[in-house]
């Protein structure tokens, strides 16, 4: 299955959908996407791959390029997950790493949004 992506921008906060599968294949896809934020550097983030059906160490490393880069600038970012995702991201001892958020409003909430 090929890779599907969106990006929903707002004044504070973008919104980067991630669902297929994001391998070795699809990154560069990924990365134009990843560039585009850390080139405007929002104030917030929220990747969410709770669409996502695989994840390679490729699409992991896109990731974990994003986070730091964007720590660095000042942006905060969150990933929403799903069991796939979580499994990868705990076999691999990367969780931590990660603000993870279980949905959309979690994500908001941890971003520091009043629940709806």
């Amino acid at each position: 299955m090929a890779i599907a992506i969106d990006l929903v921008q707002d004044d504070n906060r973008w919104t980067l959908t991630v669902s297929g599968e994001l391998d070795y294949s699809e990154c560069s896809s990924f990365r134009m996407h990843i560039d585009r934020i850390l080139k405007a550097n929002p104030k917030e983030t929220i990747v969410d791959l709770s669409g996502l059906e695989y994840l390679d160490s490729s699409g992991l490393g896109l990731l974990l390029s994003l986070s730091r880069e964007y720590a660095a600038q000042g942006g905060r970012l969150v990933l929403i997950t799903n069991e796939a995702v979580d499994s990868i991201l705990d076999l691999t001892r990367l969780a931590g790493i990660f603000s993870i958020a279980g949905n959309t409003q979690e994500a908001a909430q941890m971003l520091g949004d009043s629940p709806a």
